[in-house]
């Protein structure tokens, strides 16, 4: 072999070497970013302001993902806030926004000492909380449940413990479920109401559904979680307690479905094989899962999760929305 050829030889072999490299370490066709993370989900949820005939029902979500360091590569946050009124047609509230898709409607900036809406201080937590471990977000905010950092009170001088809760929970049970830094992060949360009982039970349903997207808008990573908050009346009174409340993941086994269920598994475990279903898909490919009364019509996803899938299907499509 010639010198020439020997050269030539060693440059083509160096320039395979180091493309292997590259994706071997998750390097990606569109050269972004391509390091894997981990995406969590916290939920902390509480009734409060108990009266005869009016509570609040509070849940604030939060999507995470997050490096091998255990730094938060981005953070989403929203919070649902139930106000049931047995005055108004029963406690039949017609608005159930969230404090993120109410926008200026929510209508605090008129009381923020720097005239910022909720949907803007809790935008500006983000971006503070990026690129921070969970202590160091921890450290950022006082006994009183008030920012501290002066970086963050410029833009967030709400009362933050809850999106700290939230965080804190997400970031502990973050997973690596596929995604990458180069990934878009999304979190959806909606409310329904159910009602078992006008007379002794009102029931609000909460869906949670976070979905990291790549390039395509294909569901990298996707998990999922619900929640019932149940109000009980008497004698046109509310008898609930106030306090907090688990999630149906949280609950596990003690949200006691496996008996009903015709594949003998548990709202979670079923959870799990709808997020492990809904990789790979976009949002139409997963609406065309089940039909229109939530009945899981997929062959795959039927194998794994029976439930009525309705609120679960249309929540997670909303998130993978590009």
């Amino acid at each position: 072999m010639t010198k020439m050829k020997k050269l030539l030889a060693v440059g083509l072999a160096s320039v395979l070497a180091v493309s292997f490299a590259a994706c071997s370490n998750g390097g990606s066709s569109n050269g972004g970013d391509a390091a894997t993370v981990k995406t969590g989900l916290g939920i902390v949820s509480e009734i409060q302001e108990v009266t005869d005939t009016t509570l609040t029902i509070d849940s604030v979500a939060a999507a995470v993902t997050v490096d091998a360091d255990g730094k938060i590569v981005d953070v989403k946050i929203d919070e649902a806030q139930t106000k049931p009124d047995l005055a108004q047609d029963a406690g039949n509230v017609t608005d159930l926004r969230t404090k993120l898709e109410k926008g200026a409607d929510y209508n605090m900036k008129g009381v923020s000492p720097i005239q910022k809406e909720w949907f803007e201080q809790a935008a500006a937590f983000e971006t503070w909380a990026k690129g921070k471990t969970i202590d160091e977000v921890k450290a950022g905010i006082g006994d009183d449940g008030y920012p501290t950092d002066a970086d963050l009170k410029a833009g967030c001088t709400i009362h933050a413990s809850g999106f700290v809760a939230a965080v804190e929970k997400a970031v502990a049970g973050a997973q690596d479920l596929g995604a990458t830094a180069a990934d878009t992060l999304k979190l959806s949360v909606s409310t329904e109401k159910y009602y078992e009982s006008n007379e002794t039970n009102l029931q609000y349903d909460s869906n949670y559904a976070v979905v990291t997207l790549d390039a395509d808008g294909k569901v990298t990573s996707c998990l999922i979680d619900a929640s019932q908050a149940k109000c009980s009346i008497e004698n046109g009174k509310f008898t609930v307690a106030a306090g907090s409340y688990e999630s149906k993941k949280e609950l596990k086994e003690n949200y006691n479905m496996k008996g009903a269920s015709p594949i003998q598994k548990e709202w979670y475990e079923q959870a799990a094989a709808f997020e492990t279903w809904a990789k790979g898909k976009t949002a139409d490919e997963i609406k065309a899962g089940a039909d229109e009364t939530g009945a899981v019509t997929d062959a795959d996803l039927k194998a794994g999760c029976t439930i009525n899938v309705s609120g679960i299907v249309a929540n997670t499509a909303k998130a993978a929305t590009v």
